[in-house]
């Protein structure tokens, strides 16, 4: 009986691992990239328990690539159709566009707007992350603005 006990812990530690993968390998790499240990770089990164993480970040490469929200000041050199691009801007500078370099722009955003769901992200919002996650700012102005909310 002990034996099922353990294995069924198995089985959801093992989906527990899967969902949060992202959020580990986003981990290591802000460990590596920033200097700080990896208890340290999920702490940072400050995601546990979100499970929207992996799903928004998601949106937000597929919108700034697929719905052309980089394409006014950038090149798409490569993009596997989900969590990795690389990314010519206009000076010529090339960029590694992932899931794990967007971490802490997705966390920010996440903890700025609780009730971010998948279909808030558009493209105009999607250019604006991509910039934060690169250049710190919003460097390059779309010439087409959002549409005002109304109320």
């Amino acid at each position: 009986m002990a034996d099922g006990a353990d294995a069924s812990a198995t089985e959801s530690d093992g989906e527990l691992v899967t969902s949060n993968s992202a959020v580990k390998r986003a981990a290591r790499s802000y460990g590596r990239q920033h200097g700080v240990g990896y208890r340290a770089a999920l702490r940072i990164i400050g995601r546990r328990g979100d499970d929207r993480f992996e799903p928004v970040a998601t949106r937000i490469l597929i919108e700034a690539i697929e719905g052309c929200g980089i394409r006014h000041w950038a090149r798409i050199d490569a993009w596997d159709g989900r969590s990795e691009a690389v990314i010519t801007d206009l000076g010529g500078e090339v960029f590694d566009l992932s899931i794990a370099t967007m971490t802490p722009a997705v966390v920010d955003l996440l903890e700025r707007d609780p009730e971010c769901d998948v279909v808030d992200i558009d493209s105009y919002l999607a250019d604006e992350i991509v910039q934060q996650c690169l250049f710190g700012l919003v460097l390059y102005r779309s010439e087409v603005r959002r549409r005002p909310t109304t109320g």
